[in-house]
């Protein structure tokens, strides 16, 4: 997984850059936890704990990041969701929940994770 991190010293914020398809795994790591290395430290933890047939879950405020197979998936709190309303909608006004979910390895999490504590302040 391609990733990049970036320090902006004007304003002193911390940000993780991921590709567009991975969209809702940024939103959960940057909105979920404070952008101090220590305050990803549980997930972390609990990450390298799953085994191959272990599944997992992280509820977050507005995102799940749910492990099953040595896969994760985020995805955010609406999808899969349907409003009755948007029944009514064009089919191209309606939600695209494309950037609402994101997929990756177990191994590629955890190597972002580590690499982005290092990065991050302790």
């Amino acid at each position: 997984m391609e990733f990049d991190f970036i320090y902006l010293p004007d304003s002193r914020i911390y940000q993780l850059q991921l590709p567009m398809e991975q969209h809702a795994l940024q939103r959960f790591l940057l909105d979920e936890f404070e952008r101090r290395a220590s305050a990803y430290q549980p997930l972390l933890n609990a990450l390298k704990l799953i085994g191959p047939y272990s599944e997992y879950q992280c509820a977050g405020r507005e995102y799940i990041l749910k492990v099953e197979h040595q896969e994760v998936m985020v995805y955010h709190y609406s999808v899969g969701q349907i409003d009755e309303r948007d029944a009514e909608l064009d089919p191209e006004l309606t939600t695209d929940d494309a950037n609402l979910t994101a997929e990756c390895g177990l191994e590629d999490l955890i190597h972002l994770l580590t690499q982005w504590q290092q990065f991050l302040p302790k």
